[in-house]
C-alpha cells in the first residue's frame, strides 16, 4: 500500500461518514460483547455468592427469636447453677444440705465430716469441696439418700461408695461415700 491508496481510502471515508460511524459502533459493540462473554463466569460466581449471602441473612433473621430464647434459657440455667454452688466457708449450710436429704429419704446420717478442700490450679473458676458421709437405714432409704444426693440441686461428684449390711441377715444397711460438691472459688 502506498500513499495514493491511503489517500483514496481517506476520500471514501469522507464521502460516507455515516458508514464509518456505524462501523466503529459495530467494532465497539463486538469488543464489549467479547468482554462480557469472557467475564460471564466471574459474574455468575459473584451472583451465586450474593445469593448465598442473602439466604444466610434471611435464615439469620428467621432464627433470631429462637437464638434469643436459647440465650435466655442458657443464662437462666447458668444463674441457677451459680446459685447452687457451695460456699466453702459456710459450713452450717453445707452440712444442713445433707440433713435435708436425710429428712426426705428417712435414712439416718451417722457421720458427716467435711474434708480439706482440694486445691486446684488458679485458673479454674470453681473448687471441689469434699465430704465423708455415713448413712444407715433400709436399703430403700439409703438408696433414696444416694439418689437425692446425685440428683439434688448441688453439683455433686461421688468419688467412692460402699453398701454394707449392719448385721448379717438384718435389714439395715450402711452407706459410706465420699462426695465432692462444686463450690465457689
Amino acid at each position: 500500500m502506498n500513499a495514493a491508496d491511503i489517500a483514496q481510502w481517506i476520500a471514501v471515508l469522507r464521502r460516507h461518514p455515516l458508514s464509518v460511524f456505524c462501523a466503529f459502533v459495530c467494532v465497539g459493540c463486538a469488543l464489549v460483547s467479547w468482554y462480557i462473554h469472557v467475564n460471564l463466569k466471574w459474574l455468575d460466581f459473584d451472583h451465586r455468592q450474593l445469593g448465598q449471602d442473602a439466604d444466610l441473612a434471611v435464615s439469620t433473621l428467621v432464627s433470631g427469636p429462637a437464638v434469643r430464647q436459647e440465650l435466655t434459657a442458657t443464662r437462666d440455667i447458668t444463674r441457677r447453677m451459680e446459685d447452687n454452688l457451695v460456699v466453702p466457708d459456710n459450713l452450717a449450710e453445707n452440712l444442713w444440705y445433707f440433713y435435708k436429704i436425710e429428712q426426705q429419704s428417712k435414712a439416718h446420717v451417722l457421720e458427716l465430716h467435711p474434708l480439706n478442700a482440694i486445691t486446684s490450679d488458679s485458673k479454674s473458676l470453681y473448687r471441689r469441696i469434699p465430704f465423708e458421709i455415713r448413712v444407715s437405714g433400709t436399703y430403700e432409704q439409703t438408696g433414696a439418700f444416694l439418689y437425692l444426693t446425685e440428683t439434688g440441686p448441688r453439683l455433686a461428684n461421688i468419688t467412692s461408695l460402699s453398701f454394707k449390711r449392719r448385721d448379717p441377715g438384718g435389714l439395715t444397711t450402711i452407706l459410706e461415700m465420699n462426695i465432692e460438691l462444686l463450690g465457689k472459688k
